[in-house]
């Protein structure tokens, strides 16, 4: 009998139950998927902070290309003749030494076991910065997926390199430029290799070319500027084109300025309209029980207790409010979003709405009666 009234009741609202259940889903996924940006955005933040406190250096490229001038053009043509200058700067500053550190991806053409898909190369310093610490020149840590190869050994291109462990489920991989997180299929299967002798690995992997990799994601922890110098004269000469080097806080500075700002004004907007939507929302149950509150009284009037008119409320509340919910769900379904540790809390603002609705209803009723204005006609 309770379901047939409030069926009733949600007919006789079904324009405001559409229109509440599109904006309100349309608020709250907008909610969410900002949350969702906000968390990538703080995996990345320890990350960002290691940085900054090492004074990791960065290069980024000049958008307009140089041409070396007649003097220098005979050296930089002698360098680029004689590349063992190269490997000797590479040798040297990627090693324990040095201050270097860079990454490469390399597709795994037979090198290792088919069940890694490639190979994640960290040079010199790039293994620190990533959380894996080893000793000696040369150690492998394998996925959290594959953590059983952990404790032994792996071996690649014919050479036996000892497993140091797995690289946990945390592991994730940060540069300035971009960021590869924890839950990144990229990862799930590689074995990262960890290095401090550049030409070793680079006769294991001869067809890749892996200097010119190196030098696109060279950054230098703690350099002078002389070593500055040094790497950005050596970019000019190899390529003909300037890179300058730039910290990560000077980087993160520029680039992140202008997005907080904007994630700032959405996360205010969506908090205002969300908490607009609530008063709306208030009201509206208000304004519903103030129009049906005639009809509560008589049908309390003709043997109703005030239980039944509150379950009748009640559940009228809730059947408007489990639209949107099932409506954030569908999306969620739809889009792989982890998130379904909201929808207790969604549950809990239901639950309390349906409880005020309740008590207010009968409140209402208990009003009209001490008033003695009831009437048969209604």
């Amino acid at each position: 009998m309770v379901w047939k009234q409030i069926l009733k009741d949600l007919r006789k609202e079904w324009a405001w139950a559409f229109f509440y259940t599109v904006v309100a889903t349309m608020i709250a996924m907008a909610i969410l998927y900002l949350s969702v940006s906000f968390s990538s955005v703080q995996r990345q933040s320890a990350a960002i902070r290691s940085f900054i406190r090492q004074n990791v250096v960065m290069f980024q490229m000049k958008t307009v290309q140089m041409e070396p001038n007649p003097e220098g053009a005979a050296p930089a043509n002698r360098q680029q003749k004689n590349p063992d200058a190269v490997l000797d700067y590479l040798q040297h500053s990627l090693s324990a030494d040095g201050k270097a550190g860079s990454f490469v991806f390399v597709g795994n053409d037979g090198y290792v076991d088919k069940k890694y898909t490639q190979i994640l190369i960290l040079f010199g310093q790039y293994s620190t910065l990533a959380g894996l610490h080893y000793d000696g020149d040369m150690a492998l840590f394998v996925p959290e997926a594959h953590r059983e190869d952990a404790g032994g050994s792996v071996t690649i291109s014919g050479r036996e390199i000892e497993t140091v462990a797995n690289a946990g489920v945390q592991f994730d991989l940060f540069h300035p430029l971009h960021y590869i997180e924890p839950d990144n299929p990229l990862l799930s299967d590689t074995l990262i290799l960890c290095t401090r002798d550049f030409q070793t690995v680079n006769k294991m992997f001869p067809w890749w070319g892996l200097s010119g990799e190196v030098f696109g994601r060279m950054v230098l922890v703690d350099p002078s500027d002389a070593e500055i110098e040094q790497l950005q004269k050596l970019f000019y000469e190899q390529k003909g084109i300037l890179y300058t080097g730039i910290s990560t806080e000077a980087f993160t500075q520029i680039t992140t300025s202008a997005s907080i700002r904007a994630y700032r004004l959405y996360i205010l907007f969506y908090l205002l309209s969300g908490a607009l939507l609530v008063i709306l929302l208030i009201c509206n149950i208000i304004r519903i029980i103030e129009t049906h509150v005639a009809e509560y009284t008589v049908h309390h009037l003709y043997g109703a207790p005030i239980r039944t008119i509150r379950r009748r409320v009640g559940g009228f509340v809730l059947v408007l409010h489990i639209l949107p919910i099932i409506g954030i769900v569908f999306v969620m379904f739809r889009n792989e979003m982890a998130l379904w540790y909201v929808l207790p809390l969604c549950m809990a603002f239901v639950t309390g709405l349906c409880r005020f609705a309740a008590v207010y209803a009968g409140k209402r009723i208990g009003t009209m009666n001490s008033l003695q204005n009831l009437r048969r006609d209604y």
